[in-house]
């Protein structure tokens, strides 16, 4: 690797030197007539980054050793085939790599083409491939909203024929369609068409991550709830208003409900810890988090002087994403948060909670969740190379670099995720709505905070026991915690 490669990566992650790219000044000989340029670039910016910058560089290198960038004609396929693994089991389920760049950050970023509903796929029989599909919420705004669609709401056919497991994937990718909406008679053991119909155009836009925010008073006492499904760059401003105005409620106790949130990027993150935190810590600047990177990185920051830890603080400035914000008068004075999980509840959202898990009473309510210990970072061949290749600017890899861990050097959602203090599953009928008291996760959470209900648990059935789950396509940022270059790293003159 050439010493001016090594030291863009340094700029690249350490300083937010984003370099610029000339044509001209790159060849595009290509010594082999069996690929195009492209490929080739590919193939060299795809085995550049994974040889020094992946945190398993090490593990793979019998891989990388055979990767012939004059010859390989998938680079693609090629990162996806040698992300660590164990025989045929991937540790390494996430880094990837993309010839579209701009379509990739732009739909982490919450942009993207939909209907706007979040859903549960079940299969309803062993001797058929029949589905329906459980709302488990809409977003503002979204066709899906507009159409009247709700939590709990069971989708029953499509264009007037049955989900099946052949085209259930229309209700994700579909431009359009009309769905008709199912009942369900547990009593009798039945399920069928309601006759009612709803039709929906999909359109591209940004789904608010903030779901529901609220205030409870019991006991004398005031408990916050902020429902939040993706840590997108856009949300902060108002995620600090929220933060304010719990501030002024005087909450001392947080339901924060994460359990459909599958990450994002480290600065949402880092603002929402310095809100939650105890204020002596954040006033104090102790250490919120670590990052634990490879033999590589780890020296050649130390020989830089760059810290690899990341501390409390308020004062968030970054130019190259147009964010200039201050927590300083949003610590809210919490003392205890309860965070609902799920399998859905991933990367970013684990690590701030366990991020937080050394300094206040942090208990876990719902399933066990992801599992995502690591942390990755976007880059496109124009961050890599000073002079890029053309055909290379918006292809990018997707790569972990570090493992994360909190002050007390641990990784609770390592390897198989947080596991819950108290088991409560999300998929019970009736789906109360999110923030209702009565929905099952959030009672279990104001129930420990001392909320006294009149009545036991209304009578309800999980989805589980009587339908198949089936696997269905996350939103884009699901499992990514996103680094970018200049956080809690000094500028490298």
């Amino acid at each position: 690797m050439d010493t001016k490669f090594l030291k863009t990566l340094l700029l690249f992650i350490g300083s937010c030197l984003w370099v610029s790219c000339t044509d001209e000044e790159q060849s595009n000989d290509n010594p082999q007539e069996t690929i195009s340029n492209e490929i080739y670039y590919a193939n060299m910016l795809g085995k550049d980054i994974m040889s020094e910058l992946y945190y398993w560089n090490e593990e793979i290198t019998g891989d990388l050793n055979q990767w012939d960038i004059e010859t390989n004609g998938d680079p693609i396929g090629t990162v996806d085939r040698i992300r660590y693994h164990e025989g045929d089991k991937y540790i390494d389920k996430w880094t990837m790599m993309t010839d579209d760049m701009n379509s990739f950050t732009s739909s982490v970023g919450g942009v993207s083409t939909t209907f706007g509903w979040n859903l549960t796929v079940y299969l309803i029989s062993e001797t058929s491939n029949e589905c329906i599909g459980v709302v488990n919420y809409v977003s503002a705004g979204s066709p899906a909203e507009k159409a009247g669609l709700k939590r709990g709401d069971v989708l029953w056919s499509i264009n007037g024929k049955s989900i099946t497991t052949d085209n259930y994937l229309d209700l994700y990718y579909a431009s359009s369609l009309t769905a008709s909406l199912a009942y369900i008679d547990w009593e009798n053991g039945s399920i069928g068409d309601s006759g009612k119909e709803v039709e929906l155009t999909a359109v591209t836009m940004y789904e608010n991550p903030i779901l529901c925010d609220t205030v409870y008073e019991f006991n004398g006492k005031k408990v916050g709830y902020l429902a939040y499904t993706n840590f997108d760059l856009t949300s902060i401003p108002k995620l600090i208003e929220i933060g304010k105005k719990f501030k002024s409620e005087g909450i001392k106790e947080l339901v924060l409900d994460l359990r459909y949130n599958g990450g994002g990027y480290v600065i949402t993150e880092n603002v929402l810890a310095s809100m939650f935190a105890p204020k002596a810590n954040v006033d104090a600047k102790d250490i919120f988090e670590k990052e634990k990177y490879n033999a590589y990185l780890t020296e050649a920051y130390r020989l830089q002087g760059i810290s690899t830890e990341t501390p409390f603080m308020t004062e968030y400035d970054y130019d190259e994403i147009d964010l200039h914000v201050s927590t300083k008068d949003a610590n809210i004075g919490l003392e205890r948060i309860y965070g609902l999980i799920s399998p859905n509840t991933a990367s970013a959202s684990e690590a701030l909670l366990s991020g937080l898990m050394p300094y206040m009473d942090v208990r876990l309510i719902g399933e066990a969740s992801h599992g995502k210990y690591c942390t990755g970072l976007m880059m496109s061949g124009e961050d890599a190379y000073e002079n890029c290749p053309k055909e290379i600017k918006n292809w990018g890899v997707y790569v972990m670099v570090s493992i994360y861990q909190n002050a007390a050097g641990e990784t609770p959602c390592m390897p198989d995720g947080l596991q819950p203090d108290t088991p409560v599953q999300d998929d019970q009928i009736p789906l109360y709505q999110l923030g209702d008291v009565n929905e099952p996760l959030l009672r279990a959470a104001l129930t420990q905070a001392g909320k006294q209900y009149d009545r036991p648990n209304a009578r309800s059935r999980s989805m589980s026991p009587a339908f198949q789950h089936i696997d269905v396509p996350q939103k884009p940022v699901f499992g990514k915690r996103i680094l970018l270059p200049s956080v809690n790293m000094p500028v490298i003159n």
